[in-house]
């Protein structure tokens, strides 16, 4: 019934589904349920691909993970698109070179999805990987995502392909993938930081990763896991057995539980994460996953524990100062160091209403200029 609902709302024309539409919300529907499964970054990739094929066809691809600290790739896995020698001709030379739909451009852009017959103005031949490399492999058109979580860390990329003489991708199938876009990336980054569950060293930026049953017994954490756990609040001494855990792990279990049997399209399009104000002053988010079932091992869960991005907590602190999007936007650049000029700039707007937007964030907030609002806005939060 909920597919139903989603596809009227997203799909519909005056209230009618199709076929079409009712198997691409199945499709999403897995998509989804696999990026909350917590697999490993290949096994995430490699069936979400094959998976989102039933709604977005395609003959080849490459799909990417990312360092999202330095933007550079990490591993890719390609599927008939060639053998293992243009990979490194990608790696070390286009992907430097080629500025046409960039994955950190497209991040910094907030373009999650691009078409690269839109990005070349339907000369395909200006991207220098269609010279080089999709088009003398025999491929014509090309979709790409961006996979981010907040609005700046880049944890993976896809590229799909279609042969010479195909139709381009639609605009539904475009929507399609837009849509998938945000759950990937929460997916690969709660895949890569699971990767720390094995680490034992505990420092002031690690990710705490717990493991828990269906009981709600810890059985399995990493060394950070127990001092994230005490900035969330008072820990009882029977924790490991499930018992005086802070609040905030069993509310994001509690979306996780929600999100894996959506009753409602809100849930469709939901990701089972929350961010809380840890006894330190800083910001931690918590985002939680669900291992798939072995032949000798049930189903787990996984809660991951992390110190929120600084721009993540730019955004939550000027939330709370009632800020309106518009004014947070201004201070994301302000912050920044950009002029009253480059402000005006970046967003289409004179340079007087920029001004006139400051005055009103430093009523807002309660400082005089924007050295203060730095400090109150930012600093205050990041280094309690």
């Amino acid at each position: 019934m909920a597919g139903v609902k989603a596809a009227k709302a997203l799909f519909g024309d005056g209230g009618t589904v199709n076929a079409v539409d009712l198997a691409n919300e199945r499709v999403f529907a897995e998509v989804k349920r696999l990026c909350l499964m917590g697999l490993d970054p290949t096994t995430l990739r490699q069936r979400v691909t094959e998976r989102m094929g039933r709604a977005v066809p395609y003959e080849g691809y490459v799909a990417f993970t990312m360092d999202p600290s330095s933007g550079l790739i990490t591993h890719a896995i390609v599927k008939d698109m060639g053998d293992e020698s243009k990979l490194r001709v990608f790696l070390e030379h286009v992907c430097f070179e080629d500025d046409i739909l960039e994955f950190n451009w497209m991040v910094r852009n907030r373009l999650p999805v691009g078409l690269l017959s839109e990005a070349t103005g339907g000369k395909l031949e200006h991207a220098l990987r269609y010279r080089e490399l999709i088009g003398p492999a025999g491929f014509g058109y090309e979709l790409r995502g961006a996979f981010s979580t907040g609005s700046t860390e880049l944890w993976g990329g896809l590229c799909l392909c279609r042969e010479k003489g195909r139709s381009d991708f639609t605009a539904r199938e475009v929507a399609f993938l837009r849509r998938v876009a945000p759950h990937l990336g929460a997916g690969l980054r709660a895949a890569t930081l699971q990767q720390e569950l094995h680490d034992d060293q505990d420092s002031d930026d690690s990710a705490g990763v717990l493991v828990l049953d269906r009981w709600g017994t810890v059985v399995q954490h990493n060394a950070a896991a127990e001092r994230r756990l005490r900035e969330l609040g008072d820990l009882g001494a029977g924790w490991r057995e499930g018992e005086g855990l802070p609040a905030p792990i069993w509310t994001v279990l509690g979306a996780l539980k929600r999100a894996l049997g959506p009753e409602t399209d809100r849930d469709l399009n939901s990701n089972p994460h929350l961010r809380v104000r840890a006894r330190s002053g800083r910001w931690l988010t918590l985002q939680a996953s669900r291992t798939e079932p072995g032949p000798s091992r049930p189903s787990e869960s996984v809660v991951i524990i992390a110190p929120a991005a600084p721009k993540e907590v730019l955004r939550l602190t000027a939330i709370g100062y009632g800020l309106s999007p518009r004014e947070q936007e201004v201070v994301d650049l302000a912050v920044r160091g950009a002029s009253t000029r480059q402000i005006s700039q970046a967003l289409y707007i004179s340079e007087y209403t920029v001004k006139d937007h400051l005055s009103n964030i430093f009523e807002k907030v309660g400082v005089r200029g924007r050295r203060a609002l730095v400090k109150q806005l930012y600093l205050d939060t990041i280094f309690p």
